[in-house]
């Protein structure tokens, strides 16, 4: 059996139930429920009731991923103490893509994204393989990475003029793989200058280059290739 999907709490067992199916907007028998609370009356009426607590487990073969991933997500927002809502989902370009609304979207994007990235790789570990038919789950919020991809085009755009002025080469910050084929690509026509990734792991550096000095690297075919592979590390 695969691990739970979701976890809802409620005042007696069967309204947690409920509330799990009405959520994911699924079928009765879509769900296999574990009872984690039964929910306990307080000590004596002095107490407050203790809520019921259940988990669902998919029981259903043709339960479709995207599903299935809109429990976990949401699950895993409620464990952080942070509400959200999944506002949109669908397969792009052979990837499953889901959009998040939140009161507390800073909190889960991060610094540059960083919290964001992680919550993406967490949720394509969780999510089996199989269960995704191998499509990589891309996690968004606040169309921030719409927004972060203009602001790297723009970024791109404007190191490159300056470089092509000066003659000089530089270095931008560390980028992870996604946001380093957004640059890579972004100057991939401009005849000025070209492109490579510095450095190792994950984070890389993006040095933009002047198209004069492209004789000094006689690796640049290498590194090439390594710019459109770079988004599926």
């Amino acid at each position: 059996m695969l691990n739970y999907i979701f976890e809802q709490e409620a005042k007696s067992k069967s309204e947690a139930e409920e509330l799990t199916i009405s959520t994911l907007r699924l079928a009765e028998g879509d769900l296999k429920f574990e009872t984690v609370e039964s929910g306990k009356s307080g000590f004596l009426g002095l107490t407050a009731k203790k809520p019921a607590v259940v988990r669902g487990f998919v029981s259903s073969k043709d339960l479709p991923a995207e599903k299935i991933i809109h429990g976990v997500i949401i699950t895993i927002m409620r464990k952080m103490g942070i509400e959200a809502e999944v506002v949109g989902m669908g397969d792009v370009d052979g990837k499953i893509y889901i959009e998040l609304s939140s009161p507390d979207s800073g909190i889960l994007i991060g610094k540059k994204g960083s919290t964001l990235d992680s919550l993406q790789f967490l949720l394509n570990l969780m999510v089996d393989q199989k269960i995704r038919h191998n499509r990589k789950i891309v996690l968004d919020i606040e169309s921030y990475r719409d927004k972060r991809e203009m602001s790297l085009i723009r970024l791109a755009k404007s190191v490159a003029s300056g470089v092509a002025k000066s003659g000089k080469s530089r270095q931008l910050e560390s980028m992870n793989p996604y946001e380093r084929r957004i640059v890579h690509m972004a100057l991939q026509e401009d005849n000025r200058v070209f492109t490579r990734s510095d450095g190792n792991g994950t984070f890389k550096k993006v040095r933009v280059i002047p198209a004069k000095d492209k004789h000094k690297y006689k690796d640049l075919e290498e590194k090439k290739q390594e710019h459109f592979m770079e988004d599926d590390e």
